[in-house]
């Protein structure tokens, strides 16, 4: 299957022009983990040394790699305008790339703002961070997705994302500080990995840990993203674009 890059491009540009207009996104996605890690580093004593930056990179990818791709899924079907891009010569995996490219790409602009803002060594370890975050951010923008596909409207993607969200987001944190169970139990989340390698790298605890030292880490996530991938054929093929 060869894709067409003019036809993904089309695909962004139109979100990019519906994002601008959505005003409720960007306040709630985008800016409410940056202002969370601003107010962890800068105006909280004796907070653990990356522990806002951390907090700040997982929220974002999470939280915006699920949600935005979700509500543009479901957008489109409340408003009925999937059937348009059907009728295109865009084929549906070119329609899911040039959705999710939008979120991709401002969630990399926003992982360098965070780093910016945060005090520490962001910067030193910036390959693990973009690394991780990219693998990470590719498995939550699938999530999304398949969010998208069996929601019926944006108001149901709540409904049917807030557990996932929630718990690919608690539970790794939660799981990395609890007993050894709850610790079990949270590395079946990809998020657990893309944490632990921040903790590594960014908390000063494990001696600055290097890229280098996750490959472990990074080869869970890479297989995340293929089981993802295989999930979202699976609800696709059950569900359509359009139900």
């Amino acid at each position: 299957m060869i894709l067409s890059l003019k036809r993904i491009a089309a695909i962004a540009i139109k979100e990019l022009h519906d994002f601008k207009t959505n005003i409720n996104i960007l306040i709630m996605y985008y800016i409410i983990p940056i202002m969370i890690a601003y107010i962890y580093d800068k105006l909280i004593p004796s907070m653990p040394e990356g522990f806002a930056l951390m907090f700040g990179l997982l929220f974002l990818v999470v939280l915006v790699g699920m949600y935005v791709p979700s509500m543009m899924i479901a957008e489109e079907k409340e408003k009925k305008t999937l059937g348009v891009l059907l009728l295109s010569p865009a084929t549906p995996v070119e329609i899911f790339i040039g959705k999710g490219l939008l979120t991709f790409v401002s969630i990399l602009a926003s992982m360098i703002l965070l780093i910016l803002i945060s005090s520490g060594n962001g910067f030193a370890h910036w390959d693990v961070i973009f690394v991780g975050g990219v693998l990470t951010t590719i498995f939550c923008i699938l999530i999304g997705i398949i969010v998208g596909l069996l929601s019926k409207n944006q108001m149901a993607t709540g409904v049917v994302g807030t557990p996932i969200y929630m718990a690919l987001l608690l539970i790794p944190m939660l799981g990395s500080m609890g007993s050894s169970t709850l610790n079990k139990i949270a590395k079946a989340f990809p998020t657990y990995y893309y944490n632990d390698m921040l903790y590594l790298a960014l908390s000063g605890y494990e001696g600055d840990k290097t890229l280098l030292d996750m490959m472990s880490h990074v080869g869970i996530l890479f297989g995340s993203i293929i089981v993802a991938l295989g999930l979202l054929v699976f609800v696709y093929k059950k569900k359509g674009l359009e139900q």
